[in-house]
């Protein structure tokens, strides 16, 4: 479960928790897979990503905040970091990066998730999600399944997070797009809608 970090990502960023197991590995397949994204669909990325958990409750409440708080250390905290908590009893890190640093929004994101896992709460993580957009505001957020180590493309329409309402089309376009680079998930009644994760656009 501890190979060392791929490529430029292990070099750009030494010292960092080592990289996940085999099923959570296809988080940094993101970076490469990001040009066939664009070109199929014309999303950029925003900068915004996140990373869901559900809150630890009892005798382990304790080292779970240790955790959070070391996470807010080597993050750097600041108002690029912000953590949310739902109260569907789950919480997300959201984390802000400059849209054209997206190795390293990546490589952050992988740093809340590694991190959880070496102290223990590997079985806690539910989703990773970076965001996207169009020119004409349509958003995209691209879905990591750390149980599964897949993918899979959440669009709500424009102004539809409060109708709950889905852009069925550009998810087809964006799960074609990256269907050589990244293991989209096969059952679609996995994609869950995440209507409640912060905003990534």
């Amino acid at each position: 479960m501890r190979p060392p970090l791929p490529g430029l990502l292990g070099r750009a960023f030494p010292g960092r928790p080592d990289p996940p197991r085999p099923a959570a590995e296809g988080l940094h397949r993101l970076v490469s897979a990001l040009p066939a994204l664009t070109a199929g669909t014309g999303f950029v990325p925003t900068g915004a990503g996140a990373v869901c958990y559900r809150l630890v409750e009892g005798g382990a409440f304790g080292a779970f905040a240790g955790t959070r708080r070391e996470l807010d250390r080597l993050l750097g905290g600041g108002p690029d970091t912000e953590v949310t908590e739902s109260p569907y009893g789950h919480a997300w890190t959201r984390l802000r990066r400059p849209p054209e640093d997206f190795a390293r929004l990546v490589a952050d994101l992988y740093l809340v998730r590694s991190t959880l896992e070496q102290a223990g709460f590997g079985a806690y993580l539910l989703y990773a999600a970076v965001g996207f957009r169009r020119r004409d505001r349509q958003c995209l957020s691209l879905v990591h399944l750390p149980s599964r180590g897949t993918f899979y493309p959440f669009a709500p329409r424009p102004g539809g997070r409060r109708e709950r309402r889905r852009n069925n089309a550009v998810e087809a376009a964006a799960r074609e797009a990256v269907a050589g680079e990244l293991p989209v998930e096969t059952d679609t009644g996995r994609w869950f809608p995440l209507w409640d994760a912060p905003a990534l656009d």
